[in-house]
């Protein structure tokens, strides 16, 4: 059993360690789940990513509790304040938050229903009957008028004959579906409360405090000193009393924000940042309270450079769930177009394409840096055509390379990778194809064929997943969540790389 929404998204748990003294503070878990978003307001459509951050961040007291023994007359280093800041990069925007302000409890459902069924009815009737009967009659009469005999007879004959035929045909299908998903996040705030606001930045922040019996917020202890109706409340006269339960016990508090990035800032990274504050009331002479908060504790997070694309691919479902997990390298269809190299010099431009159905992503992911390019490289890497992808070489640039993710929910359905493909120059391309990072099991094509020759329909067909035990090709590259198939291209031949060109007109992957 899998939970479908890990397919979209990134977990970490990470020690608060203070940023100046490396002690640790606590421990805060993050989440992000990612999926894509399609803003159709203003009658316009606009394609962006929708990510929801939770983070939970849990702070013990350092100084562990104690029941029973003498009556303490200094209570140390208690949580008293935690501020927490959550920025994404490039240009996201804030759309929801929570907790708001609050002082008591917050309760977070979320609920989600989808699925598939599918029925067909075919009923066929037909028969005949056939209804047939005979009647015959007779009757004498003899009598006499008179003197004189007198008779008659009469004869009668019925038939009947009947036939009936019938045929009938009754033909009907039915499609729909159900699933349920739900998730709930729930927090009790005793004697705390929270503040939270957005900044001027893509931020937004939250503030804990304890507010009951000592409000930190309101009153800070100057030098030591608190009003008389506070302190009356950590001093009865005669014992010191404790701080809240939550700061005796540790904190344990959970955050959500939702941000909307533009499909332009295909990659993010997300910053965590947190001052922690503790506190320290004692008994001093007289029986007066002496209370102050402690110097700030600080730490930070980022988390590493997030691929939205990627975590927002919806998985492949069976052909009658979903749509087909294919593209056509039509150029409007790029998230991002390719740009070959230039005489400037300038680097190639990686591109970036989803398939309609968000369940296919194929990215450029060639290091044109490395290959050192000179104007004399100006064509080199990949440039979109009226209906296809095409691919350049030079001497300086040797090979290109790139990535096709989608995602499996499944591990029974057998799978085929389909290429539309050809070469365009008198020199054909050798193709290597490593699934899911398996060096040891590579898939080599070799396309020498130009477009509509040789009678094949310049289309290729690779088996990922076979799972007929009783064939020898039986093998399964695929694995349960994301797949990646790394597609390397060079030149079949050695010498002159400027002859050789590849077309790619379409890539799908299909149920075999």
């Amino acid at each position: 059993m899998i939970n479908p929404k890990d397919l979209y998204t990134y977990y970490e748990i990470e020690r608060i360690v203070d940023d100046k003294t490396k002690a640790t503070i606590g421990t805060i878990y993050v989440k992000y789940e990612i999926t894509r978003y399609q803003d159709v307001r203003n009658l316009v459509t606009t394609i962006s990513h929708h990510i929801v951050c939770t983070q939970r961040i849990v702070i013990p007291n350092g100084v562990p509790y104690t029941p029973g023994g003498d009556n303490p007359d200094h209570f140390t280093n208690y949580p008293a304040i935690v501020t927490s800041q959550v920025t994404v990069g490039g240009d996201a925007q804030v759309v929801s938050y929570s907790p708001r302000t609050l002082n008591s409890s917050i309760t977070t459902s979320h609920s989600n229903s989808s699925g598939s069924t599918k029925t067909a009815t075919l009923q066929h009737a037909s028969g005949s009957s056939t209804s047939q009967s005979n009647t015959y009659g007779a009757s004498v009469t003899v009598g006499f008028s008179g003197w004189d005999p007198m008779a008659s007879a009469t004869l009668s004959h019925d038939w009947t004959r009947g036939s009936d035929a019938n045929t009938s045909v009754l033909n009907g299908s039915e499609a729909g579906g159900n699933s349920q998903l739900t998730s709930d996040d729930s927090m009790s705030v005793k004697d705390w409360a929270c503040y939270s606001y957005l900044g001027a930045a893509p931020s937004v922040t939250w503030v804990w405090a304890q507010e009951y019996p000592w409000n930190v917020v309101q009153y800070r202890g100057d030098q030591g000193t608190l009003p008389d109706f506070v302190s009356a409340l950590l001093c009865d006269g005669k014992q010191l009393l404790p701080p809240s339960q939550l700061s005796q016990f540790g904190i344990d508090f959970t955050m959500k924000s939702g941000w909307i990035v533009p499909a332009d800032d295909s990659t993010t990274v997300i910053r965590h940042s947190l001052d922690y504050y503790t506190a320290t009331h004692l008994l001093v002479s007289g029986n007066s309270v002496s209370a102050q908060i402690n110097e700030k504790q600080t730490f930070t997070y980022q988390s590493p450079r997030l691929d939205l694309c990627r975590y927002a691919l919806d998985p492949l479902l069976n052909t009658d769930s979903s749509p087909s997990a294919i593209i056509g390298f039509v150029p409007r269809q790029f998230l991002v177009p390719p740009v070959p190299a230039t005489a400037a010099p300038a680097d190639p431009e990686p591109f970036k394409i989803i398939s309609t159905g968000n369940n296919l992503l194929i990215t450029d992911t060639t290091d044109y840096a490395s290959d050192h390019l000179t104007p004399a490289d100006a064509g080199a890497g990949f440039a979109a055509a009226e209906t296809a992808l095409t691919a350049a070489f030079t001497d300086n640039c040797t090979s290109l390379t790139m990535s096709v993710n989608f995602k499996l929910l499944d591990t029974g359905t057998a799978y085929k990778l389909f290429m539309k493909h050809w070469k365009s120059s008198d020199t054909g391309v050798r193709m290597t194809i490593v699934v899911n990072g398996d060096q040891d099991n590579q898939i080599v094509l070799y396309i020498d064929a130009l477009e509509a020759e040789g009678g094949e329909s310049n289309l290729s067909s690779i088996t990922l997943r076979d799972l007929s035990f009783g064939s020898t090709d039986y093998h399964d590259y695929l694995q349960l969540g994301l797949n990646q198939l790394d597609i390397t291209l060079t030149p079949i031949t050695s010498g002159n790389p400027g002859k050789c060109g590849y077309h790619l007109r379409a890539l799908s992957i299909e149920e075999a």
